[in-house]
């Protein structure tokens, strides 16, 4: 006795299901490669903006005075430096958010909160200094260290500072800016460092809070709606939480945490 098995159709279904699968491979490829171009662009605004201000400044010096005025050299030299700085920066985010879009494991060091702000600052400042808003730093000194991927968890300040910041460009009565870094109670054995970034701004709807890290949504005319999606995803993939509340008088705090070394 024998048997026989008709496998043809079987084996159409498993060639269809194969191509399903290269042609969703391929327009993940396709979206991944979006992702990053849309990223890199957003998160590069700022360290491309600070270049091209430096090095705008650094023609005006040239032009006022000759470089035998020493201060006037010392000048140059910083601002040449700080160009220099900038631009390096501006290579280590294509790098990191070509990792991360790629999913790769981040390269994660024991740092200082205190450095994470301080290397934030130059392009915080900067801002700032064209808005008319003051910064008011509050990190302790010999905090415990976190463990992150440096370049992008500065990448979530300077987008949640560049945020609160423009939240404060109407006719707000005091224009501060508060970057808090404290400790907070321990979760599941783990100890945690909460960052802190409080504006005085108009603050969020409530409508909009839901939306609020949804990719590509957006309230600004010339935004991308990218910031707060990636700010979100990065503090996740450290394990912490980003979340935000109200401020008190007016305004928004955002915070997120960071496991502690």
């Amino acid at each position: 006795m024998s048997a026989v098995l008709d496998v043809s159709e079987q084996r159409r279904v498993e060639e269809l299901s194969r191509a399903s699968q290269e042609r969703l491979q391929a327009t993940a490829r396709l979206a991944t490669v979006g992702e990053m171009a849309s990223l890199l662009s957003h998160e590069l605004n700022q360290p491309l903006a600070a270049i091209a201000s430096y090095a705008t400044g650094s023609m005006n010096l040239l032009h006022e005075a000759t470089l035998t005025d020493p201060q006037l050299a010392t000048s140059l030299n910083d601002a040449m430096q700080r160009i220099g700085q900038q631009a390096e920066r501006a290579g280590k985010v294509i790098k990191s958010v070509h990792d991360f879009v790629r999913r790769r494991d981040q390269s994660r060091v024991d740092v200082a909160p205190r450095t994470l702000l301080d290397n934030v600052m130059p392009l915080v400042a900067l801002q700032a200094r064209k808005l008319g808003v003051r910064v008011e730093l509050r990190c302790a000194t010999g905090l415990p260290h976190v463990l992150c991927d440096r370049t992008m968890v500065e990448q979530v300040l300077l987008n949640l500072s560049r945020n609160g910041m423009q939240a404060m460009q109407d006719d707000t009565p005091y224009k501060t800016l508060t970057l808090l870094v404290r400790t907070v109670p321990p979760t599941t054995g783990q100890q945690w460092m909460e960052f802190v970034v409080a504006d005085q701004g108009h603050g969020i709807a409530e409508e909009l809070t839901e939306k609020l890290f949804t990719p590509f949504f957006t309230t600004k005319e010339e935004g991308m709606g990218l910031g707060l999606s990636l700010c979100r995803t990065v503090v996740e993939q450290h394990g912490g939480l980003l979340q935000h509340g109200p401020n008190q008088p007016r305004g928004t705090v955002f915070s997120f945490t960071l496991p502690q070394t």
